[in-house]
């Protein structure tokens, strides 16, 4: 791959994170979509170690990635390959990146974790701690997901830009937050974006489903991921998907869709916001939203149209929220719905996204849900379009770019 002496730009967050469980009893597994920047937090956090004064012969690094005969493919040769380059043991530093690539890998962690080496691992897959990791490392290890950049960060990337914050956010919206496209983004033009947001899709798409699942049915598979992108934030179920795709020519079962929403969500394609019903405060079972874990690789799948922009605004704010809070839920209101709410057993918030309420029966639409709860926390409409007021009857109004750039984190 080719090398670029380009600028390494912090996430403070995550570094955050990595300081604070610096020589903590507890594996740390670094988990996101590929090309989020897990490798670059890892390598800067390691020269950290090194700044620090460790030496660099108590830290051991691999890539698992590789494509090389002397890489790794099982835990016994990675266990031997460890302890023939350093002796494992407290106050050593092992880091292992896609460790996923090695059958049987959390048998090696477990060993060297018990010896009491600092171990960091990197994966591109969401079940990383709670199906693989469950049985040998259970309550020893903890997740740092990783995501594309939020706003916030995408203006700090491209600092040197020059370009206001409203054709940032476009660019935003259309080409995502990957941090390898961001720093490209004013160097390449944009036929080269779009292939390299195609390049890692198809790798994603390859590697971390068809490839990891043996998918039988890769042509059912792609339908239903592109059914996704064309639909986030609408209401869906497997029977609904069925109908389409089927309807299409294509045939997949119910139970192949519930199978592959899985495998999707695992390899961080798209992200399940489920519903909540205030009343209860208990999941609902059926009609679950799908938002893009990044909107490049929806809008290559799925052309940008400005008819899409009610659900594209939804997409980033959910992703913030995400990024905020760790947790979100579409709220059922009655007969009503809360496009967010986050923290809903504590103090909980609710959020409503649009293009703009200027428009007397949209601003209703849009404010009755939220007028419908009847506790006093916070509830806050997200526009697209600049409103004249700031406040309606305590609910707050606010621009999307505004209340992007308010996060400290």
């Amino acid at each position: 791959m080719e090398e670029h002496n380009w600028p390494l730009h912090p996430r403070k967050q995550y570094m955050d994170q990595l300081r604070a469980l610096k020589d903590a009893p507890f594996i740390k597994a670094i988990t996101g979509l590929r090309r989020t920047g897990k490798s670059t937090l890892m390598d800067m956090f390691r020269s950290e170690l090194m700044a620090s004064n460790i030496d660099p012969k108590d830290i051991f690094y691999i890539n698992l990635e590789e494509d090389d005969e002397n890489t790794p493919r099982d835990h016994r040769a990675l266990t031997d390959l460890v302890r023939s380059n350093i002796e494992v043991g407290k106050g050593k530093y092992l880091f292992f990146d896609e460790i996923q690539n090695v059958d049987g890998w959390e048998s090696s962690i477990r060993t060297f974790y018990d010896h009491g080496a600092d171990i960091y691992i990197t994966g591109s897959n969401s079940k990383m701690l709670s199906s693989q990791l469950s049985t040998k490392l259970s309550g020893r290890a903890v997740e740092i997901s990783v995501a594309p950049l939020m706003f916030s960060e995408y203006i700090e990337f491209r600092k040197d830009s020059l370009h206001s914050d409203e054709r940032l956010f476009s660019d935003y919206i259309r080409y995502g937050g990957l941090p390898a496209i961001t720093i490209s983004m004013d160097r390449q033009p944009a036929r080269i974006i779009s292939e390299m947001i195609s390049g890692i899709y198809n790798t994603v798409y390859v590697k971390d489903v068809v490839e990891r699942h043996q998918i039988r049915n890769p042509v059912g598979l792609s339908n239903l991921i592109r059914f996704l992108m064309r639909n986030i934030g609408d209401r869906t179920s497997s029977r609904k998907i069925s109908n389409v795709i089927t309807g299409s020519g294509i045939k997949l079962s119910h139970n192949a869709i519930e199978e592959y929403l899985e495998y999707i969500e695992e390899a961080f394609i798209a992200l399940r916001a489920k519903r909540m019903d205030i009343k209860t405060m208990e999941y609902l079972k059926t009609q679950d939203k799908f938002y893009a874990q990044d909107l490049g690789v929806r809008n290559y799948l799925s052309t940008f149209r400005e008819d899409d922009m009610d659900g594209i605004l939804e997409n980033v704010v959910y992703n913030e929220l995400i990024y905020r809070y760790g947790d979100v839920c579409v709220c059922s209101v009655g007969r009503y719905e809360v496009d967010f709410m986050v923290d809903p057993l504590h103090r909980p918030s609710y959020f409503q996204v649009c293009m703009d309420i200027k428009d007397e029966s949209t601003r209703e639409r849009e404010l009755r849900p939220l007028r419908a709860i009847s506790d006093n926390y916070l509830k806050t409409v997200i526009t697209y379009d600049r409103f004249m007021l700031d406040d309606i009857d305590g609910i707050r109004i606010v621009n999307i770019i505004d209340w992007l750039k308010e996060w400290p984190g």
